[in-house]
Protein backbone atom coordinates (compact mmCIF):
# COMPACT_ATOMS: atom_id res chain seq x y z
CA UNK A 1 0.00 0.00 0.00
CA UNK A 2 1.03 3.72 -0.62
CA UNK A 3 -0.64 6.84 -1.42
CA UNK A 4 -1.33 5.54 -4.83
CA UNK A 5 -3.05 2.37 -3.64
CA UNK A 6 -4.35 3.45 -0.06
CA UNK A 7 -7.85 0.62 -0.04
CA UNK A 8 -7.12 -2.68 0.39
CA UNK A 9 -9.92 -4.36 -1.16
CA UNK A 10 -10.99 -7.19 0.27
CA UNK A 11 -7.96 -8.10 2.59
CA UNK A 12 -7.69 -6.98 6.25
CA UNK A 13 -5.98 -3.93 7.76
CA UNK A 14 -2.85 -4.78 9.99
CA UNK A 15 -0.59 -2.82 12.28
CA UNK A 16 1.73 -2.05 9.42
CA UNK A 17 -1.33 -0.69 7.17
CA UNK A 18 -2.50 1.10 10.50
CA UNK A 19 -2.23 4.98 8.47
CA UNK A 20 -4.74 3.43 5.91
CA UNK A 21 -7.44 2.29 8.35
CA UNK A 22 -9.44 4.69 9.43
CA UNK A 23 -13.80 5.15 10.04
CA UNK A 24 -13.72 2.72 13.08
CA UNK A 25 -12.10 5.25 15.53
CA UNK A 26 -15.08 5.01 18.44
CA UNK A 27 -15.45 1.54 18.39
CA UNK A 28 -11.56 0.65 18.32
CA UNK A 29 -11.65 3.72 21.24
CA UNK A 30 -14.60 1.25 22.98
CA UNK A 31 -13.37 -2.01 22.35
CA UNK A 32 -10.13 -0.60 23.86
CA UNK A 33 -12.03 0.74 27.24
CA UNK A 34 -13.56 -2.71 27.59
CA UNK A 35 -10.10 -4.76 27.11
CA UNK A 36 -8.45 -2.50 29.87
CA UNK A 37 -11.76 -3.06 32.24
CA UNK A 38 -12.07 -6.54 32.22
CA UNK A 39 -10.05 -9.83 31.89
CA UNK A 40 -12.38 -11.18 29.37
CA UNK A 41 -13.91 -9.15 25.90
CA UNK A 42 -16.34 -10.37 23.26
CA UNK A 43 -15.94 -8.96 19.84
CA UNK A 44 -18.56 -10.01 17.63
CA UNK A 45 -20.76 -8.62 14.60
CA UNK A 46 -21.42 -9.98 10.94
CA UNK A 47 -18.81 -11.28 8.46
CA UNK A 48 -17.89 -8.30 6.17
CA UNK A 49 -17.71 -5.62 9.20
CA UNK A 50 -14.07 -5.76 9.76
CA UNK A 51 -13.75 -7.62 12.84
CA UNK A 52 -9.89 -8.71 12.26
CA UNK A 53 -9.00 -4.72 10.80
CA UNK A 54 -10.24 -3.73 13.87
CA UNK A 55 -8.39 -5.61 15.88
CA UNK A 56 -4.76 -6.06 14.08
CA UNK A 57 -4.55 -2.18 13.08
CA UNK A 58 -6.98 -0.42 15.72
CA UNK A 59 -6.26 -2.26 18.81
CA UNK A 60 -2.96 -3.72 18.86
CA UNK A 61 -1.19 -0.57 18.29
CA UNK A 62 -3.54 1.50 20.78
CA UNK A 63 -3.13 -1.01 23.66
CA UNK A 64 1.03 -1.65 22.93
CA UNK A 65 2.08 1.93 24.18
CA UNK A 66 -0.18 1.87 27.47
CA UNK A 67 1.54 -1.69 28.65
CA UNK A 68 0.19 -4.20 26.90
CA UNK A 69 2.00 -7.12 24.78
CA UNK A 70 -0.67 -7.98 21.92
CA UNK A 71 -0.58 -11.74 21.06
CA UNK A 72 -2.65 -12.34 17.84
CA UNK A 73 -3.76 -16.04 17.59
CA UNK A 74 -5.44 -17.50 14.61
CA UNK A 75 -5.63 -21.36 16.15
CA UNK A 76 -4.36 -24.04 13.35
CA UNK A 77 -6.72 -27.05 13.83
CA UNK A 78 -5.54 -29.73 11.40
CA UNK A 79 -4.57 -32.82 12.86
CA UNK A 80 -0.62 -32.88 12.31
CA UNK A 81 -0.57 -28.87 14.13
CA UNK A 82 -0.12 -28.80 18.11
CA UNK A 83 -2.78 -29.10 20.33
CA UNK A 84 -4.27 -25.36 20.24
CA UNK A 85 -2.96 -24.72 24.16
CA UNK A 86 0.65 -25.52 22.60
CA UNK A 87 -0.26 -23.02 19.96
CA UNK A 88 -1.06 -20.46 22.08
CA UNK A 89 2.03 -20.71 24.39
CA UNK A 90 4.08 -20.60 21.32
CA UNK A 91 2.48 -17.34 20.14
CA UNK A 92 2.98 -16.15 23.52
CA UNK A 93 6.28 -16.86 23.22
CA UNK A 94 6.97 -15.27 19.79
CA UNK A 95 5.03 -11.98 20.82
CA UNK A 96 7.13 -11.79 24.45
CA UNK A 97 10.25 -12.36 23.12
CA UNK A 98 9.92 -8.90 20.67
CA UNK A 99 8.84 -7.25 23.46
CA UNK A 100 10.57 -7.78 26.13
CA UNK A 101 11.64 -10.95 28.89
CA UNK A 102 9.86 -13.04 31.67
CA UNK A 103 11.63 -12.41 35.20
CA UNK A 104 11.69 -16.06 35.67
CA UNK A 105 13.43 -18.08 32.96
CA UNK A 106 12.93 -21.62 32.43
CA UNK A 107 10.14 -22.03 34.44
CA UNK A 108 7.69 -23.26 31.68
CA UNK A 109 6.74 -26.88 31.62
CA UNK A 110 5.74 -28.68 28.43
CA UNK A 111 2.07 -29.63 28.54
CA UNK A 112 1.09 -27.25 31.31
CA UNK A 113 -2.32 -25.94 30.92
CA UNK A 114 -2.92 -22.08 29.75
CA UNK A 115 -3.63 -21.29 33.41
CA UNK A 116 -0.29 -22.54 34.88
CA UNK A 117 1.65 -20.87 32.22
CA UNK A 118 0.52 -17.48 32.93
CA UNK A 119 0.64 -18.03 37.14
CA UNK A 120 4.26 -19.19 37.97
CA UNK A 121 5.06 -16.96 40.63
CA UNK A 122 7.30 -13.93 40.25
CA UNK A 123 7.54 -14.46 36.75
CA UNK A 124 6.56 -11.31 35.34
CA UNK A 125 7.05 -10.24 31.57
CA UNK A 126 8.85 -6.78 31.60
CA UNK A 127 9.82 -4.43 28.61
CA UNK A 128 13.60 -3.43 28.44
CA UNK A 129 13.21 -0.19 30.41
CA UNK A 130 11.93 -2.62 33.05
CA UNK A 131 8.05 -1.71 32.67
CA UNK A 132 5.66 -4.28 33.29
CA UNK A 133 3.82 -5.57 30.50
CA UNK A 134 0.21 -6.91 30.36
CA UNK A 135 -0.10 -9.82 27.64
CA UNK A 136 -2.95 -9.96 25.85
CA UNK A 137 -4.11 -12.69 23.84
CA UNK A 138 -6.41 -11.87 20.82
CA UNK A 139 -8.30 -14.83 19.55
CA UNK A 140 -9.53 -14.10 15.78
CA UNK A 141 -11.78 -15.77 13.93
CA UNK A 142 -12.93 -17.65 16.97
CA UNK A 143 -16.04 -19.51 15.11
CA UNK A 144 -13.48 -21.99 13.56
CA UNK A 145 -13.09 -24.32 17.00
CA UNK A 146 -17.20 -24.52 16.01
CA UNK A 147 -16.31 -25.40 12.34
CA UNK A 148 -12.94 -26.68 11.20
CA UNK A 149 -12.14 -27.98 14.97
CA UNK A 150 -15.23 -30.35 14.60
CA UNK A 151 -14.52 -32.47 11.36
CA UNK A 152 -13.66 -35.51 13.29
CA UNK A 153 -13.74 -37.16 16.65
CA UNK A 154 -10.00 -36.36 17.10
CA UNK A 155 -10.41 -32.51 16.45
CA UNK A 156 -13.38 -32.37 18.43
CA UNK A 157 -11.80 -34.07 21.28
CA UNK A 158 -9.02 -31.62 20.81
CA UNK A 159 -11.05 -28.23 20.98
CA UNK A 160 -13.07 -30.02 24.12
CA UNK A 161 -9.75 -30.20 26.29
CA UNK A 162 -8.79 -26.56 24.44
CA UNK A 163 -12.08 -24.92 25.81
CA UNK A 164 -12.09 -26.42 29.18
CA UNK A 165 -8.26 -25.22 29.54
CA UNK A 166 -9.34 -21.71 28.26
CA UNK A 167 -12.03 -21.59 30.43
CA UNK A 168 -9.53 -22.33 33.72
CA UNK A 169 -7.95 -19.04 32.21
CA UNK A 170 -10.74 -16.84 32.09
CA UNK A 171 -12.61 -17.69 35.15
CA UNK A 172 -8.55 -17.73 36.19
CA UNK A 173 -9.68 -20.73 38.06
CA UNK A 174 -6.71 -23.81 38.80
CA UNK A 175 -7.35 -26.62 36.82
CA UNK A 176 -8.62 -29.57 38.07
CA UNK A 177 -5.43 -31.31 37.28
CA UNK A 178 -3.36 -29.31 39.37
CA UNK A 179 -5.62 -28.89 41.91
CA UNK A 180 -5.18 -32.86 42.52
CA UNK A 181 -1.67 -32.40 42.78
CA UNK A 182 -1.57 -30.52 45.62
CA UNK A 183 -3.81 -32.65 47.22
CA UNK A 184 -1.00 -35.10 46.17
CA UNK A 185 1.59 -32.49 47.26
CA UNK A 186 1.31 -29.04 49.16
CA UNK A 187 4.17 -27.91 47.17
CA UNK A 188 3.07 -27.99 44.23
CA UNK A 189 0.94 -24.72 45.31
CA UNK A 190 4.44 -22.83 46.25
CA UNK A 191 5.05 -22.30 42.40
CA UNK A 192 1.90 -20.57 41.55
CA UNK A 193 0.54 -16.75 41.96
CA UNK A 194 -3.38 -17.92 42.46
CA UNK A 195 -4.10 -13.92 42.99
CA UNK A 196 -2.16 -13.33 39.61
CA UNK A 197 -4.55 -11.61 36.99
CA UNK A 198 -1.98 -9.55 34.63
CA UNK A 199 -3.36 -10.54 31.34
CA UNK A 200 -6.19 -9.81 28.93
CA UNK A 201 -8.11 -12.20 26.71
CA UNK A 202 -9.89 -10.95 23.99
CA UNK A 203 -12.31 -12.96 21.17
CA UNK A 204 -13.73 -12.17 18.53
CA UNK A 205 -16.18 -14.25 16.31
CA UNK A 206 -18.54 -13.94 13.65
CA UNK A 207 -22.50 -13.29 14.71
CA UNK A 208 -24.12 -15.98 13.42
CA UNK A 209 -21.98 -18.22 16.07
CA UNK A 210 -22.80 -16.11 19.16
CA UNK A 211 -25.31 -18.51 20.28
CA UNK A 212 -22.48 -21.37 19.98
CA UNK A 213 -20.37 -19.27 22.43
CA UNK A 214 -22.94 -18.93 24.55
CA UNK A 215 -23.24 -22.92 24.61
CA UNK A 216 -19.79 -22.48 27.15
CA UNK A 217 -21.34 -20.27 29.62
CA UNK A 218 -21.58 -23.21 32.28
CA UNK A 219 -17.85 -23.25 32.60
CA UNK A 220 -17.07 -19.89 31.20
CA UNK A 221 -19.92 -17.54 32.45
CA UNK A 222 -17.76 -14.41 32.09
CA UNK A 223 -18.47 -14.69 27.84
CA UNK A 224 -21.98 -12.81 28.61
CA UNK A 225 -20.68 -10.07 30.63
CA UNK A 226 -18.22 -7.76 28.73
CA UNK A 227 -19.19 -7.91 25.21
CA UNK A 228 -19.59 -5.42 22.24
CA UNK A 229 -21.42 -5.52 19.17
CA UNK A 230 -19.44 -4.63 15.83
CA UNK A 231 -22.23 -3.01 13.71
CA UNK A 232 -21.77 -1.43 9.74
CA UNK A 233 -20.51 1.62 9.34
CA UNK A 234 -22.92 4.77 9.25
CA UNK A 235 -22.59 6.96 6.36
CA UNK A 236 -19.73 10.06 7.93
CA UNK A 237 -17.60 6.61 9.15
CA UNK A 238 -17.71 5.06 5.31
CA UNK A 239 -16.80 9.16 4.50
CA UNK A 240 -13.77 9.32 6.50
CA UNK A 241 -12.65 5.56 5.57
CA UNK A 242 -12.41 6.90 1.53
CA UNK A 243 -11.16 10.71 2.42
CA UNK A 244 -8.92 10.04 4.42
CA UNK A 245 -7.03 7.54 3.02
CA UNK A 246 -7.40 9.10 -0.73
CA UNK A 247 -5.85 12.52 -0.15
CA UNK A 248 -6.55 14.18 -2.83
CA UNK A 249 -7.30 11.34 -5.17
CA UNK A 250 -10.77 11.34 -4.50
CA UNK A 251 -13.22 14.79 -3.63
CA UNK A 252 -15.69 14.72 -1.22
CA UNK A 253 -18.38 15.27 -3.67
CA UNK A 254 -16.95 11.76 -4.94
CA UNK A 255 -16.27 10.04 -2.05
CA UNK A 256 -20.06 10.48 -1.21
CA UNK A 257 -21.29 9.54 -4.09
CA UNK A 258 -19.12 6.22 -3.92
CA UNK A 259 -20.83 5.60 -0.19
CA UNK A 260 -24.10 6.29 -1.82
CA UNK A 261 -23.70 3.72 -4.41
CA UNK A 262 -21.97 1.35 -1.21
CA UNK A 263 -24.90 1.59 1.06
CA UNK A 264 -27.46 0.92 -1.91
CA UNK A 265 -28.55 4.23 -2.64
CA UNK A 266 -29.12 5.39 0.71
CA UNK A 267 -28.23 9.27 1.70
CA UNK A 268 -25.35 9.35 3.65
CA UNK A 269 -27.52 10.31 7.04
CA UNK A 270 -29.32 7.17 6.51
CA UNK A 271 -26.27 4.89 5.22
CA UNK A 272 -25.37 1.31 6.57
CA UNK A 273 -21.88 0.25 4.73
CA UNK A 274 -20.22 -2.56 4.87
CA UNK A 275 -16.41 -1.66 5.00
CA UNK A 276 -15.18 -4.69 3.05
CA UNK A 277 -17.82 -3.36 -0.06
CA UNK A 278 -16.20 0.15 0.25
CA UNK A 279 -13.13 -0.94 0.27
CA UNK A 280 -13.60 -3.35 -2.62
CA UNK A 281 -15.28 -0.98 -4.53
CA UNK A 282 -12.41 1.94 -4.00
CA UNK A 283 -9.62 -0.25 -4.54
CA UNK A 284 -11.05 -0.95 -7.89
CA UNK A 285 -12.19 2.56 -8.99
CA UNK A 286 -8.64 3.33 -8.35
CA UNK A 287 -7.36 0.41 -10.29
CA UNK A 288 -9.56 2.00 -13.17
CA UNK A 289 -8.31 4.98 -12.21
CA UNK A 290 -4.40 4.11 -12.81
CA UNK A 291 -4.86 2.44 -15.99
CA UNK A 292 -6.60 5.36 -17.95
CA UNK A 293 -3.62 7.53 -16.38
CA UNK A 294 -6.54 10.03 -14.51
CA UNK A 295 -5.06 11.79 -11.53
CA UNK A 296 -8.25 10.90 -9.76
CA UNK A 297 -10.93 9.16 -9.46
CA UNK A 298 -14.01 11.17 -10.89
CA UNK A 299 -17.62 10.96 -10.46
CA UNK A 300 -18.01 9.83 -14.56
CA UNK A 301 -15.35 6.59 -13.25
CA UNK A 302 -17.73 5.72 -10.62
CA UNK A 303 -20.98 5.81 -12.71
CA UNK A 304 -19.49 4.07 -15.77
CA UNK A 305 -17.73 1.47 -13.59
CA UNK A 306 -20.51 0.21 -11.34
CA UNK A 307 -21.49 -3.11 -12.94
CA UNK A 308 -18.44 -3.52 -13.88
CA UNK A 309 -16.79 -3.12 -10.28
CA UNK A 310 -19.46 -5.53 -8.82
CA UNK A 311 -19.19 -8.11 -12.19
CA UNK A 312 -15.48 -8.31 -11.86
CA UNK A 313 -15.75 -9.17 -8.17
CA UNK A 314 -18.27 -11.68 -9.32
CA UNK A 315 -16.44 -13.50 -11.78
CA UNK A 316 -13.20 -13.60 -9.28
CA UNK A 317 -14.98 -14.77 -6.51
CA UNK A 318 -16.26 -17.87 -8.52
CA UNK A 319 -12.86 -18.63 -10.84
CA UNK A 320 -11.55 -21.24 -9.45
CA UNK A 321 -15.24 -22.98 -8.28
CA UNK A 322 -16.75 -26.06 -10.65
CA UNK A 323 -19.53 -24.64 -12.77
CA UNK A 324 -22.03 -26.07 -10.19
CA UNK A 325 -21.39 -23.52 -7.90
CA UNK A 326 -22.40 -21.14 -9.73
CA UNK A 327 -25.48 -22.55 -10.57
CA UNK A 328 -26.36 -23.18 -7.18
CA UNK A 329 -25.90 -19.71 -5.83
CA UNK A 330 -28.18 -17.73 -9.25
CA UNK A 331 -30.60 -20.54 -9.21
CA UNK A 332 -31.25 -20.29 -5.31
CA UNK A 333 -30.07 -17.32 -3.66
CA UNK A 334 -32.12 -14.73 -6.11
CA UNK A 335 -35.12 -14.92 -6.65
CA UNK A 336 -37.04 -15.51 -10.13
CA UNK A 337 -37.55 -11.38 -9.94
CA UNK A 338 -34.02 -10.66 -9.19
CA UNK A 339 -34.10 -10.20 -5.18
CA UNK A 340 -31.54 -11.90 -2.24
CA UNK A 341 -33.30 -15.23 -1.15
CA UNK A 342 -31.84 -17.11 1.55
CA UNK A 343 -31.42 -20.85 2.02
CA UNK A 344 -30.39 -22.87 5.08
CA UNK A 345 -26.66 -23.53 5.69
CA UNK A 346 -27.23 -27.69 5.33
CA UNK A 347 -29.14 -27.24 1.90
CA UNK A 348 -26.47 -24.94 0.20
CA UNK A 349 -24.02 -27.63 1.81
CA UNK A 350 -25.62 -30.83 -0.08
CA UNK A 351 -26.02 -28.35 -3.03
CA UNK A 352 -22.20 -27.20 -3.02
CA UNK A 353 -21.57 -30.73 -2.37
CA UNK A 354 -23.60 -32.67 -5.18
CA UNK A 355 -22.10 -29.83 -7.87
CA UNK A 356 -18.57 -31.24 -7.02
CA UNK A 357 -17.45 -28.88 -4.82
CA UNK A 358 -14.79 -29.41 -2.05
CA UNK A 359 -15.93 -29.19 1.34
CA UNK A 360 -14.79 -25.60 2.35
CA UNK A 361 -16.54 -24.09 -0.38
CA UNK A 362 -19.09 -22.13 1.55
CA UNK A 363 -16.29 -21.02 4.18
CA UNK A 364 -14.72 -19.88 0.91
CA UNK A 365 -17.35 -17.83 -0.58
CA UNK A 366 -17.38 -16.87 3.02
CA UNK A 367 -14.05 -14.80 3.05
CA UNK A 368 -14.22 -13.48 -0.12
CA UNK A 369 -16.84 -11.80 0.69
CA UNK A 370 -19.48 -12.75 -2.33
CA UNK A 371 -22.06 -15.01 0.33
CA UNK A 372 -22.69 -14.35 4.29
CA UNK A 373 -24.04 -16.71 6.91
CA UNK A 374 -26.76 -15.22 9.41
CA UNK A 375 -28.38 -17.07 12.06
CA UNK A 376 -32.48 -16.37 12.02
CA UNK A 377 -34.98 -17.97 14.68
CA UNK A 378 -31.79 -21.06 15.23
CA UNK A 379 -31.38 -21.56 11.80
CA UNK A 380 -28.17 -20.51 9.90
CA UNK A 381 -29.11 -19.21 6.76
CA UNK A 382 -27.24 -18.01 3.39
CA UNK A 383 -27.36 -15.40 1.13
CA UNK A 384 -25.43 -12.55 -0.79
CA UNK A 385 -23.84 -10.18 0.93
CA UNK A 386 -25.59 -7.10 -0.16
CA UNK A 387 -27.96 -6.11 -2.53
CA UNK A 388 -25.94 -4.63 -5.04
CA UNK A 389 -24.71 -7.94 -5.99
CA UNK A 390 -28.29 -8.66 -7.33
CA UNK A 391 -27.93 -7.22 -10.65
CA UNK A 392 -24.80 -8.88 -11.14
CA UNK A 393 -25.82 -12.12 -10.12
CA UNK A 394 -29.15 -11.91 -11.96
CA UNK A 395 -27.02 -10.75 -15.19
CA UNK A 396 -25.07 -13.66 -14.71
CA UNK A 397 -28.03 -16.09 -14.26
CA UNK A 398 -29.94 -14.92 -17.70
CA UNK A 399 -26.79 -15.29 -19.66
CA UNK A 400 -26.05 -18.56 -18.46
CA UNK A 401 -30.13 -19.68 -19.05
CA UNK A 402 -29.94 -18.06 -22.65
CA UNK A 403 -26.46 -20.24 -22.87
CA UNK A 404 -28.02 -23.05 -22.05
CA UNK A 405 -31.08 -22.54 -23.56
CA UNK A 406 -29.24 -22.46 -26.82
CA UNK A 407 -27.05 -25.18 -26.21
CA UNK A 408 -30.36 -27.19 -26.08
CA UNK A 409 -31.53 -26.05 -29.27
CA UNK A 410 -28.41 -27.22 -30.98
CA UNK A 411 -28.75 -30.41 -29.18
CA UNK A 412 -32.20 -30.83 -30.28
CA UNK A 413 -31.63 -29.94 -33.95
CA UNK A 414 -28.33 -32.10 -34.10
CA UNK A 415 -30.55 -34.79 -32.74
CA UNK A 416 -33.19 -34.28 -35.39
CA UNK A 417 -31.03 -33.73 -38.30
CA UNK A 418 -29.15 -36.90 -37.00
CA UNK A 419 -32.45 -39.16 -36.90
CA UNK A 420 -33.36 -37.62 -40.13
CA UNK A 421 -29.93 -38.61 -41.95
CA UNK A 422 -30.68 -41.77 -40.32
CA UNK A 423 -34.31 -41.70 -41.84
CA UNK A 424 -32.87 -41.34 -45.21
CA UNK A 425 -29.95 -43.80 -45.14
CA UNK A 426 -32.58 -46.13 -44.00
CA UNK A 427 -34.65 -45.13 -46.85
CA UNK A 428 -32.06 -45.79 -49.45
CA UNK A 429 -30.84 -49.20 -47.76
CA UNK A 430 -34.87 -50.62 -47.83
CA UNK A 431 -34.84 -49.12 -52.14
CA UNK A 432 -31.66 -50.93 -52.40
CA UNK A 433 -32.82 -54.50 -50.97
CA UNK A 434 -36.46 -54.10 -52.34
CA UNK A 435 -34.54 -53.14 -55.83
CA UNK A 436 -32.22 -56.77 -55.55
CA UNK A 437 -35.47 -58.32 -54.37
CA UNK A 438 -37.57 -57.40 -57.62
CA UNK A 439 -34.19 -58.68 -59.75
CA UNK A 440 -34.14 -61.83 -58.01
CA UNK A 441 -37.68 -62.15 -58.32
Amino acid sequence: MDKENPWLGLASFTEETRQYFHGREEEVAELGRRVQRKLLTILFGQSGLGKTSILRAGIVPRLRPEGYCPVYVRLDYSPESPAPSEQIKQAIFRATHASGEWTQTGVAVSGESLWEFLHHRDDILRDASGKTLVPLLIFDQFEEIFTLAQSDDFGRQRAAQFLEDLADLVENRAPKALEARMNDDDAAAEKFDFARADYRILIALREDYLAHLEGLKGAMPSITQNRMRLARMTGQQALAAVLKPGGKLVSEEVAAAIVRFTAGGSELANAEVEPSLLSLICRELNNARIAQGRTEISADLLAGSRDTILSEFYERALADQPPGVRQVIEDNLLTEAGFRESLAEERVQKAFAAAGAPAGTLATLVDRRLLRIEERLDVRRVELTHDVLCSVVRASRDLRLECEARDEAERKLAAQRAREIATRKALVRARQIAAVCAVLA
